[in-house]
């Protein structure tokens, strides 16, 4: 009797589990890459060699550590007051090179909720810009070779103005 109990318990948790009805998902074998856009790349800015391309962002780091790049987006950013009006966050990805350039960077406005919001496109394009403009990258280093990568950083703007983190 106990067999059955347990072979019955197995079938049922087997079927609950089991979701007929959901699609089988598909991934672009890009996915976690940034193509190069001929209209917003750099031409100049090339990988060292792009089948070594990391996606570990804990090891690109800015010299100095986040307190430094937060000073140095905070001496670039420019307020403007049509800015006062957004509370959110601007997502900044990018990838940094062996030679510690910065290239293919790419921005995403989110609004407080989390919701993506293109309200926003000149504090985006500021950003981006900024971005672009930054130096002092280190490139990632693991178990003692050099590789290109990608990393990724968020800002919080609060009427307008940089959060500290």
């Amino acid at each position: 009797m106990k067999f059955y109990i347990c072979a019955l318990m197995v079938f049922i948790a087997f079927v609950g589990c089991k979701d007929l009805k959901t699609p089988k998902k598909t991934y672009k074998n890009h996915i976690g890459d940034t193509e190069f856009n001929p209209e917003i790349d750099n031409p100049n800015f090339k990988f060292c060699d792009s089948s070594k391309v990391l996606h570990k962002r804990a090891l690109i780091y800015y010299t100095g550590g986040t307190r430094a790049l937060e000073e140095a987006l905070l001496n670039a950013y420019t307020f403007k007051p049509k800015y006062a009006y957004f509370t959110g966050y601007i997502i900044i990805r990018f990838a940094i090179n062996c030679n510690n350039k910065i290239g293919r960077i790419r921005t995403e406005v989110l609004d407080s909720d989390f919701n993506a919001t293109t309200d926003q496109n000149d504090i985006e394009a500021h950003f981006a810009s900024i971005f672009k403009h930054l130096e002092h990258w280190n490139h990632a280093i693991y178990k003692g070779e050099s590789y290109d990568g990608y990393s990724f950083y968020t800002v919080k703007i609060v009427n307008g103005k940089i959060l500290k983190s």
